[in-house]
């Protein structure tokens, strides 16, 4: 059977979009693209906000504009976003099933796997704002051009080469970011169309829709006018190239890459500002960014394009200005990501992403902002690399449990190369503190999330009586009429003391659904009801008893729990299940048996090295730190609302500088988030510039100032030290372990030293103790040494040294070990020179040897020296040969030669002339030949 006829027997045949007949809903704004400067900008410009505004009012201004951008949108707009998802995650696993099979058949490895697209890309204006007099200025916006032609959004999206920025530079094209992130494994290609003229003024599409939590009004007629202008323009075999994959997998077969006939990726361009950059000249009325869906009736994906046999589904809309950025970022949910932005009710500081992602501000980066953007967070490349195959991520997992205190060594490249780019540490699974059984120690538990229909079952055989009454304890919180709980009497659902009979949003009959707190009579904090049901119409009969817990695809509290379950017949206790003993005839289905906890998430540790290579090279126009991020993925939270739950949230960086900068919000903060060996660069308003190269788990990287910047970790034990780090961070070395008890073995070191002449790699050799480890180094010169873990030095003199290492461990621990390290230095003599008029300083700079040097100088005049580095004076202007010959302990001998021209000094004329002018020759002697040397003895 299709997944259509799947849905459609499972909602009820009301529409292929559920049974909360959705049929329209208004476009919500995208979070994740919002550019708080450009709105202030725009807010000043339009005379809304005063250009002398204290920063409080500023910071006001943009918590107004910005409302609408917070929360999910309307609750259709939730539904049909959700849904989607679970029309995606179901053709998902029929296209695993049958790809399993074909790569089994044709030997083809994930990483050979292309993935290619073609986007319809249409170019739309307003009567009242046409594309070629949009009323901008060249200070209006940084990607400000004087032809918004189609073949500059063909160069901005397609172009494998780059299209020309506004001050002539080359920037990347959307082509050339998916192919870089994905390891040239995804190929974004297609046309632009337009541009074509709306028929209606830009309000009539773009203004807030107060009952709708202040959605675009109207954005899918405008999608919908747009597309039909454009397939007017094209031939049924040129539209046909738009249609190559069926990503909902419509027909059931596994296959998502063939035709479906619907068009597969439609981008919109209209002539404004968009409302996410300050809205431009249109202020409110400009569209916010975003992608969605058309409305859909009832059974059908979207709507029918007028002339064609094909349907307009799905779609992304971007600005005039639109750089990179914003077309990357939302081209990326039409691939199925989620923002990563804070994106509750509530006014935010942002979660703590910033710019480290594609999918919160990262779209953003670079100069013009939002040209070159970040690359995308590890949790998004391991959801790409999952769902599309390729090259997106090349990582290597590790697992908590099997880590010990010597821990596991790891070399990780930089995120944008192809070598191991991402480092997976998978943590147990967390339990929840929960409200405690009503009695005793145990209870059941629905669970919590979204598209759930969990059960718990089990079989009654009800005497002959006249009174039968199937009572319980409970409490709940649940999503009003779209979530519910019903009892099922042999698959009937019962009225019972708090059910409803019926409600507006689904066909749904004798539910429990709300709140139990808010219910008269409750107890505890949780109000805990005693809920009932008459059973007597089934005196005599075998029944099966059945609790399911149903949720839809968004919102929900944290569902259902139920105690002391009990039948009594005439006040007699005829049946009882307090839940303190696991019965084989309780049947669970998504139900648990669980006590004052509930069950947690899969989580992870994600480490990426980032840099300024790739597509990462606009992080350093916001002072973005390089070096190894330590990710934290929680899927027990499926968004980044940490307004709602600050430390908390499906992915985030863990911040290696807790130091606040100042009262910023989170993207400043986490801009020193990396681990690193080397010093951060200068920032304004950041005074702690000091360097962390060691994760600990046991340490608080909460942020209690700015919560919402921070994130609250589990305590295991878990330690992430950088050994080694390129100083451009392109590769490092990491040692992942897991703390071990006081009692732990003995600490123990060796020195391992790999010479080329004098210059010496040395690295540790441990066994025993307890990670992390210090190190200290002291090379045999003079106290010079280090405190890596794998320290180089270059040593200036042949000779025997001795080389000490001691290691602490992290119960302080110490182990003292050292080398003997005999090093051997070709003998080289070198000189440099310097000096004024006939007179020359003679700089010696030989190196190598053994033991000390000998100095036999020749100056070429007859005259000569034993100094190292002698002065000498020459009688007269000319050219000289001068030799110098070193010679060391074992009459090893070197020599060099050098020619040199000295002059006469200039004598300087006394008569000053009638301008006062000071001179301006060099007056001084002319040294030509000369070499200078850079190499100097060490002493």
């Amino acid at each position: 059977m299709s997944l259509k006829s799947l849905l459609a027997l499972a909602l009820g045949a009301s529409c292929l979009f559920g049974a909360t007949n959705v049929l329209a809903a208004t476009a919500p704004a995208d979070p994740g693209v919002i550019n708080k400067e450009q709105i202030l900008y725009w807010l000043v410009k339009r005379g809304e906000l005063d250009a002398e505004a204290s920063e409080e009012e500023r910071q006001q201004a943009l918590a107004a504009y910005t409302a609408k951008s917070t929360g999910a949108g309307s609750k259709a707009a939730q539904v049909l976003k959700a849904r989607e998802q679970q029309l995606l995650q179901q053709a998902r696993s029929n296209s695993l099933r049958q790809s399993k099979l074909m790569r089994a058949q044709s030997r083809v490895a994930d990483t050979d796997v292309a993935k290619r697209v073609k986007v319809l890309a249409v170019l739309v204006d307003f009567p009242d704002l046409p594309y070629n007099a949009n009323r901008l200025s060249p200070g209006d916006t940084e990607m400000y051009y004087a032809n918004y032609s189609v073949a500059h959004y063909r160069g901005l999206l397609f172009s494998d080469a780059g299209f020309p920025g506004p001050q002539g530079q080359t920037l990347p094209s959307a082509y050339q970011y998916y192919q870089a992130v994905s390891g040239q494994s995804f190929f974004f290609n297609g046309d632009v169309k337009g541009w074509f003229r709306a028929s209606q003024n830009a309000a009539y599409y773009g203004a807030n829709d107060p009952n709708n939590n202040n959605d675009d009004k109207a954005a899918t007629e405008l999608v919908e006018e747009a597309v039909a202008a454009a397939v007017a323009t094209m031939s049924a075999d040129e539209l046909a190239q738009y249609d190559i994959e069926d990503p909902y997998d419509i027909d059931g077969d596994g296959n998502l890459d063939e035709p479906d006939g619907i068009l597969d990726h439609v981008m919109i361009f209209h002539s404004s500002i968009g409302e996410e950059a300050g809205g431009g000249v249109l202020g409110d009325d400009a569209i916010w960014s975003h992608r969605f869906f058309v409305p859909s009736a009832p059974g059908q994906y979207g709507q029918a394009i007028p002339g064609s046999n094909m349907r307009l589904f799905g779609y992304t809309i971007q600005p005039l200005d639109a750089g990179t950025g914003v077309c990357t970022h939302e081209f990326g949910h039409d691939l199925g990501l989620p923002d990563e932005y804070d994106t509750s009710t509530e006014a935010s500081d942002g979660s703590p992403v910033g710019l480290w992602s594609l999918m919160s501000g990262g779209s953003w980066a670079g100069s013009p902002r939002g040209s070159q953007p970040s690359g995308f967070s590890p949790y998004a490349r391991s959801f790409l690399q999952d769902r599309y195959k390729g090259r997106w991520v090349n990582e290597q997992s590790l697992d908590y449990q099997a880590l010990d205190s010597n821990g596991t060594q790891v070399t990780l490249e930089h995120a944008n190369s192809s070598g191991v780019n991402q480092l997976a540490i998978k943590l147990p699974s967390d339990s929840i503190a929960f409200t405690p059984a009503y009695q005793g120690q145990y209870q059941y538990y629905s669970n919590q999330g979204d598209q759930l229909n969990n059960a718990l079952s089990f079989e009654l055989q009800l005497p002959m009586s006249t009174s039968l009454t199937l009572k319980m304890k409970a409490h709940w919180q649940i999503e009003q009429d779209y979530d519910y709980v019903q009892l099922l009497v042999d698959g009937v659902p019962l009225a019972g003391s708090h059910t409803k009979s019926s409600n507006s949003i689904n066909n749904a009959a004798n539910i429990i659904s709300g709140d139990s707190a808010a219910l008269p009579g409750g107890e505890g904090e949780q109000g805990w009801q005693e809920i009932s049901f008459d059973l007597s119409a089934y005196a005599g009969m075998s029944k099966q008893i059945s609790l399911v817990y149903r949720t839809d695809e968004a919102v929900g509290g944290y569902g259902f729990a139920v105690d002391d379950i009990r039948l009594e017949s005439d006040g007699s206790l005829v049946y009882s299940d307090d839940a303190e003993t696991a019965l084989e005839t309780v049947v669970l289905s998504g139900f648990v048996r669980t006590d004052d906890t509930r069950p947690g998430a899969p989580r992870r540790y994600l480490l990426q090295l980032r840099n300024y290579q790739g597509v990462d090279v606009g992080l350093q126009q916001d002072s973005y730190e390089p070096g190894l991020l330590v990710w934290y993925e929680n899927l027990a939270y499926s968004d980044n609302k940490v307004a709602e739950h600050p430390g908390y949230g499906l992915i985030g960086v863990v911040d290696a500088d807790q130091n606040l900068i100042g009262n910023r919000d989170s993207e400043v903060q986490v801009r020193d988030a990396s681990f690193s060996l080397y010093p951060q660069s200068a920032f304004f308003g950041d005074t702690h510039l000091g360097n962390n190269s060691l994760f600990d788990d046991s340490d608080d990287y909460s942020a209690p100032l700015k919560p919402q910047a921070g994130l609250v970790l589990p305590k295991l034990g878990l330690m992430v030290q950088l050994l080694t780090q390129e100083q451009d961070s392109s590769q490092a070395q990491l040692l992942v372990s897991k703390r071990g008890d006081s009692n732990g073995t003995e600490l123990s070191a060796s020195i391992s030293a790999q010479q080329e002449g004098g210059d010496v790699s040395f690295s540790a050799n441990l066994s025993g103790g307890t990670a992390p480890y210090t190190y200290q180094w002291d090379f045999g010169v003079g106290g010079v040494g280090s405190t890596l873990a794998t320290p180089q030095y270059s040593y200036s003199e042949s000779g025997t040294y001795t080389v000490t290492l001691t290691v602490t461990d992290a119960n302080n621990r110490q182990t003292v070990t050292s080398l003997q390290l005999t090093v051997s230095i070709p003998l080289s003599a070198l000189f440099d020179i310097s000096g004024t008029g006939l007179t020359v300083q003679f700089n010696n700079l030989s190196r190598g040897g053994s033991g000390e040097l000998s100095y036999q100088w020749d100056f070429g005049d007859g005259q000569s020296s034993t100094v190292a580095s002698p002065s000498h004076t020459y009688s007269a202007a000319g050219s000289y040969s001068v030799r110098l010959v070193v010679t060391d302990s074992q009459n090893n001998q070197s020599s060099n030669s050098r020619t040199l021209v000295v002059s006469n000094p200039v004598v300087p004329n006394t008569t000053q002339s009638s301008s006062g002018g000071g001179g301006g020759s060099l007056g001084g002697l002319s040294l030509l030949g000369l070499t200078l040397i850079a190499w100097r003895r060490r002493r």
